[in-house]
């Protein structure tokens, strides 16, 4: 379809573009369920995960290029278990543009969000944000963006359920903010890694040390340190709201547990297997 590319503002044929990278669905689907279902709308069932149409080929190529490096120099590794990660500038382009399109469905799709208190602050960000992406200019302003990678879960203090798989298996995206209006946080996730940027905050010091992204070149030792308590309150807030999104009607159920029963012992030996079986025996209170 013919349409404005969100990043260039030219008139071109718009692709269905992946809201999150496709080598991220075609992992969650390799490594859980052939279907992906969205916690907001668990009877829906997609093949695909979230697209839009909303970039054109040139856009959409750019962003393979980066999505490709950090498949192949983050993603693999990590997951294949490398502890010590180096990066170049390719890690922090990535980054940006994951948490650029999230901005961008957010601001298309969601029709309250001119009404938040947020909402010309995020316009700023999108500029910025969409310049660099376009033009190489590192941003002045919105420069912080941070990645935590996230492993299975031992142990937790809360009364949280749900805790393993959120973590190392949920896809989301989200403006985080407060009533105080201190703070405000872009924040978007996949498997085992969670991107933020900080937007609005009071001074964080060293508490994102070990998880933030420079923009030219970097390492990451894992297991990280994270002390930045907003995105720590988040994602707990986060769990604890996913769980009380209803689950599934009974006919997907159904189909839920005709899947599984194909081959049981093939589920319960994948990831999600796994994660939903630490979540309920050895994590449930």
């Amino acid at each position: 379809m013919k349409g404005i590319c969100a990043l260039y503002d030219n008139e071109k044929d718009l692709m269905e573009s992946h809201i999150f990278p496709k080598f991220v669905i075609k992992h969650t689907k390799k490594t859980g369920s052939t279907y992906l279902r969205r916690v907001v709308d668990p009877n829906k069932r997609e093949q695909d995960g979230l697209k839009l149409h909303l970039l054109s080929f040139e856009a959409e190529q750019e962003f393979s290029l980066r999505e490709k490096w950090f498949a192949e120099n983050i993603f693999v590794p990590y997951l294949e278990g490398k502890s010590k990660l180096d990066y170049d500038e390719n890690l922090y382009y990535f980054a940006i543009s994951f948490l650029w399109r999230i901005l961008v469905t957010e601001i298309k799709r969601d029709g309250n969000l001119k009404d938040k208190w947020y909402f010309e602050e995020l316009k700023k960000v999108e500029i910025e944000w969409k310049n660099f992406l376009k033009n190489g200019k590192i941003p002045n302003k919105y420069h912080n963006v941070n990645l935590l990678f996230t492993d299975r879960v031992k142990s937790h203090t809360t009364d949280l359920t749900g805790v393993d798989f959120y973590i190392t298996r949920a896809l989301d995206g989200t403006i985080v903010d407060n009533p105080n209006h201190t703070f405000i946080i872009m924040c978007g996730k996949f498997n085992r890694f969670v991107f933020w940027s900080v937007i609005k905050s009071p001074d964080y010091g060293d508490d994102l040390y070990d998880v933030e992204i420079h923009p030219r070149k970097g390492n990451f030792e894992i297991p990280q340190i994270l002390e930045y308590q907003p995105i720590i309150s988040f994602i707990s807030n986060r769990i604890r709201e996913i769980e009380k999104y209803p689950l599934p009607n009974q006919a997907q159920q159904d189909k839920i547990e005709q899947e599984i029963k194909k081959n049981p012992q093939k589920f319960w030996d994948s990831d999600v297997g796994k994660s939903l079986y630490n979540d309920k025996f050895n994590l449930e209170k």
